[in-house]
């Protein structure tokens, strides 16, 4: 989970039975065979962290944070040790809240090809997702 894959439906099915959810890869896994820079380039997060005077991996924290789930990062480096942990002395206005829901295009983080199969329950990417991105 992360602003660019809010996965909205799963949050909303989590929440119903209790589930917590938890964001693995909250900025995006750049690096990971799997992962972008979906977040770490986002224009929305540019503006919102330059407004906030907070870096764009703080504001795309705190949004998950105010989402109610579980943020796992991870960094060696500890100045960005101690900015993850600076997300909680502050908020984001509904303005913000609304433009990363409206404007930050969602893409899948994992495509799931690997669990299509003729054999399985998913025959196809659009049985798996069940048209949710």
């Amino acid at each position: 989970m992360n602003v660019g894959w809010q996965q909205e439906k799963l949050r909303a099915f989590c929440r119903k039975k209790g589930i917590h959810v938890t964001a693995w890869s909250p900025l995006g896994a750049n690096g990971a065979s799997w992962g972008s820079l979906v977040v770490m380039e986002s224009p929305v997060l540019r503006e919102i962290s330059i407004a906030k005077g907070k870096t764009m991996a703080q504001v795309a924290l705190r949004w998950i944070h105010e989402q109610g789930a579980i943020v796992i990062v991870k960094s060696f480096n500890k100045e960005r040790m101690k900015e993850n942990l600076q997300i909680l002395d502050w908020g984001l206005s509904q303005e913000d809240l609304d433009k990363i829901k409206l404007q930050i295009p969602q893409k899948r983080g994992f495509p799931g090809d690997l669990f299509i199969s003729e054999d399985g329950p998913y025959k196809s990417l659009d049985e798996l997702w069940d048209e949710d991105h």
